[in-house]
């Protein structure tokens, strides 16, 4: 692989999910959770952050959201790098990013305050983490990309990367701190109600992006392979 083709996809990434995060998505996030975990698969785990915090910090802004730019800076980023380790096969990567962060939430006594089961979307991509792993390094190990198997590693990477994505916006608001200055009086009373509801939304959207990435990112990984381009790059 030529040495400009990871710098020039890192780039049209960034644009292109900086276009898709100027809009507001349609329940919480921007248009970029399409995009996003495609990063990780196609670009790899470090080159796809690059692109996603840069694309999400400059949609961030365009969308009048420059308060939460913090919290986008890091949770897109660590969504495409998840998507990315899965589909390396790197589970203890992406265990140790989840177990991090879900630890650091419950130590926190608003973490524990708060309705556990909201988190049900979470603990479903954490346990669809090895074998999202497990089935992308079978995929990896055969070397041929024309498999019934390569839609499913690309829904489950996807799950796990956009769900990492959810997982760290809850990190940064809690035990990072940032309810003190997004989250009105009273605070437990208007989380809670954040939290049920985003218990039966944010798993719309992250369906809608597993279904756009099994549909999308294996024609495009094929594609780039046929031309002698190995997916992840990096």
């Amino acid at each position: 692989m030529p040495k400009a083709v990871l710098p020039a996809a890192t780039a049209v990434f960034a644009a292109l999910h900086a276009a898709l995060a100027s809009f507001p998505g349609p329940l919480f996030r921007s248009w970029m959770f399409f995009i996003m975990p495609l990063e990780g698969l196609v670009l790899g785990p470090g080159p796809g952050a690059i692109a996603a915090m840069v694309g999400g910090s400059i949609g961030c802004v365009n969308r009048g959201e420059a308060i939460i730019l913090p919290i986008v800076a890091l949770a897109e980023p660590v969504g495409a790098a998840c998507a990315g380790l899965a589909f390396k096969g790197r589970w203890r990567d992406v265990l140790a990013i989840y177990a991090v962060m879900l630890i650091a939430y419950f130590a926190h006594p608003l973490g524990r305050a708060l309705p556990a089961w909201c988190l049900w979307d979470i603990y479903l991509a954490a346990g669809a983490v090895l074998p999202a792993c497990l089935v992308a390094r079978r995929l990896s190990a055969k070397g041929s990309l024309r498999t019934p198997a390569l839609p499913l590693a690309t829904a489950l990477s996807a799950l796990v990367g956009v769900e990492a994505d959810v997982l760290t916006r809850i990190f940064m608001l809690i035990p990072g701190f940032f309810y003190i200055f997004l989250v009105p009086e009273p605070v437990i009373e208007t989380l809670t109600a954040w939290w049920v509801m985003g218990a039966m939304t944010t798993p719309i959207e992250a369906l809608l992006c597993v279904a756009f990435s099994a549909w999308v990112g294996p024609p495009i990984l094929v594609a780039l392979k046929q031309k002698g381009i190995r997916c992840p790059m990096s």
